[in-house]
Formats: C-alpha cells, structure tokens, sequence
C-alpha cells in the first residue's frame, strides 16, 4: 500500500470558493465605482453646459454655419479664388440676406404684434364654441369638489414671482446679443477661411502613417455628412416656410411673408416646433377670419404639409443613415431646450444629428448611433 502525502494548505491560502467571491467583490466594487464616477462625470458635463451657455451657444452656432457654408467656399476655391477672400465672400452674401431679411419683416412684424391686443375680443368671440363645453366642465367640476369638502378652509393667499416678459428679455441683452452676433460671424469666417488647418494638426500628433490616413478619412467624411445633412435639412425647411407664405399670399392673408419666414426658422424643431406654428396659424385665421372653421383652414394645411414632408422628402433626401429616431429628437429638443432655451430647441436636431455621424465612425461609439437610428 503506498503513501500518501497530503500537503496541508499554507497559512493564509483561501478555498477557491472563497478567492472566487473575492475576486468577484472586488470587480463588482470597481465597478460600482466607475459607473459613480461615469454619472457624476455626466452630471459635471450637463452643468457646465447649462452655465456656460452664453460662451457655448455662440460657437455651436458658428461651427455649424462653416460646415453648412464650406461646400460654397470650396467651390469658390476650385475657381482659382484664395481660401479667405472666398470665405469673405461667403460671409458677406450671408450677412446682407440676414439683415435685409430681419429689416424686411422687422416693421410687418411690429404692426402685427400692435394690433394683436385689439384683436383679442374677436379671437375669443370664435372660440366660444371650444370654451362654453370647457366652462361647463370646469364649473361642474368646482360644485363636486365643493361638495366633497368636509370643512371650510380658508383660502391661502397665492404668491407669484413673475418673469420679465420676452421683449424685455430682448431688449435688456441687447448689448449680450450683439456680441453673441459678433462672436458668431468672426468665429465663423476664421473657420470657413482657416479651411483644413485644424485637421492638419491633428495629424501631425499621430504618430503612424497608417492612422494619419485613416484619421483624415473620418473626419473628412464627417465634415462631408454634417455639411450635407445642414444643407439638406436648411433647403427643406425654407422649401416649407416658402409655401407657407405663398400659401398666405393665395389666402389673401397679409404679411404672408412673415408667416413663411417664421414656419422655416421654428422648422428646425420638427415636433414642438409643428406645434408652436400650429397653434401661431390657428392665431392668425382667427383673427383674418371671420368664423372657427375658416380659420382652422391654413393650420390644417400646414399639418398635412408637414406630414408630407417628414414622412417622404425627408426620407428621400437624408436616406435611411441620416435619418433620427422620432423618440431620440424629441428627448434632444427637451434636453438642449432645458439647457439653452429656444436657441437649444433650434439646436437640437442638428447637433443631434451631427453626434449621430460622428459617433458611426468610430467602433466603440456605433451603439449610440445605432440607438439614434429609426
């Protein structure tokens, strides 16, 4: 019979099933952690977003507009034209249609809103046949919860902090508007004119040939979808708003001009900004018109303009991989309209849309994109 020699286990040695649950302690304690520093990390990136919205908001804007005007400059630049004379160009051309633009409906605009408060007596005279079933209900309403109460209480005095209305907002940063204005254009043109000179030093970081290579290929590809979605999605919504106002011209509606000026810019937010022209719309037939159902003429043929346009041109045009999730657009224009106002809510499609290009080319980023795919 031979013999067995059992080694007994050494001081501080640990049965597997307890090195097991160790190891799993400590994966699940490092992961804890990192999912805390992921959502305090998150959390700092949104509050810097939201207080620095003055700085922010201005060069969002402008890096938008150089990759919607870098097409025109580079064809201006295969004609033999220098890089920032082109841009200048550009800019100019943008800056007179933006002023003539703002003063051409600036005094339509002006008149409109003087005569809106006249105008409120006849608005509510056809509504009267939404707001009498609304009343009775309401009424009806206040007499059960009337009954229902056991014991009068008396009544607590309401205390309302009231906000400065928009046009005082307006006109009290005028001075920080303008030089949002100012920081827009120059920011602008120095992109527009620099042309590739921040990818070109990019690449001089790079180390290999190889991923200098691929590394332009990305973001030249990303440059080219972003330009081609903004230039798309700019042509659609002025498309829009321009039949919106020969729409109101065939109507006899005045200032139609206006009204089509302000369906192409409140375009960009497709949903909420469907409802806001809309209801602006519905405002304006009431007050041209003399009944409800004539009123409800133009929003009703906005409606199925815009139904028209987000569920065939846009497809055509932008094609399946430029398309956004209906839900991920709506959650954008929440988030950024919470963070950076009406200017946000503007926002929200394009940067969305350019997150979504720019997070296609990269492998670890593909499942967001995938998540902002319809």
């Amino acid at each position: 019979m031979s013999d067995v020699t059992v080694t007994p286990p050494a001081e501080g040695d640990k049965p597997a099933g307890d090195l097991d649950s160790f190891i799993e302690s400590v994966t699940g304690a490092r992961s804890g952690r990192s999912f805390a520093l992921t959502g305090i990390f998150v959390l700092m990136v949104f509050y810097t977003i939201y207080f620095a919205a003055p700085v922010l908001i201005p060069i969002t804007v402008a890096f938008l507009l150089s990759m919607l005007f870098s097409p025109f400059v580079d064809r201006l630049e295969a004609l033999r034209l220098p890089r920032p004379i082109a841009a200048a160009l550009i800019m100019l051309a943008f800056i007179v249609t933006l002023a003539s633009t703002i003063i051409t409906l600036a005094g339509p605009a002006q008149d409109w809103l003087a005569r809106l408060p006249a105008n409120f007596k006849s608005v509510e005279q056809k509504l009267q046949i939404i707001k009498k079933p609304l009343q009775e209900f309401q009424k009806a309403t206040e007499q059960i919860e009337n009954a229902a109460e056991l014991s009068e209480k008396p009544r607590r005095q309401k205390v309302e902090i009231q906000r400065p209305g928009i046009l005082e907002d307006i006109f009290s940063g005028t001075q920080r508007f303008i030089a949002s204005v100012g920081v827009i254009m120059i920011l602008t043109f120095s992109l527009l004119a620099s042309g590739d000179l921040i990818l070109r030093k990019l690449v001089t970081v790079i180390p290999t040939l190889e991923d200098k290579r691929r590394a332009v290929e990305i973001m030249r590809s990303i440059q080219r979808d972003i330009s081609y979605y903004l230039s798309a999605v700019t042509m659609i919504n002025l498309g829009l708003g321009a039949s919106v106002g020969l729409l109101c011209y065939a109507m006899g509606i005045p200032n139609a001009a206006l009204w089509g000026a302000v369906v192409a810019v409140l375009a960009f937010a497709p949903y909420v900004g469907s409802v806001a022209i809309i209801a602006l719309l519905t405002l304006v037939g009431m007050i041209e018109y003399d009944t409800f159902a004539q009123a409800m003429i133009l929003p009703t043929i906005f409606l199925l303009m815009s139904a028209t346009v987000q569920s065939v041109i846009v497809p055509f045009v932008l094609g399946r991989r430029l398309l956004l999730s209906p839900v991920a657009i709506f959650l954008a224009i929440i988030l950024w309209g919470w963070m950076w106002g009406i200017v946000g809510a503007l926002l929200a499609v394009p940067l969305l849309a350019s997150i979504k290009i720019i997070c296609e080319r990269f492998r670890p980023l593909r499942p967001v994109a995938e998540f902002l795919t319809p």
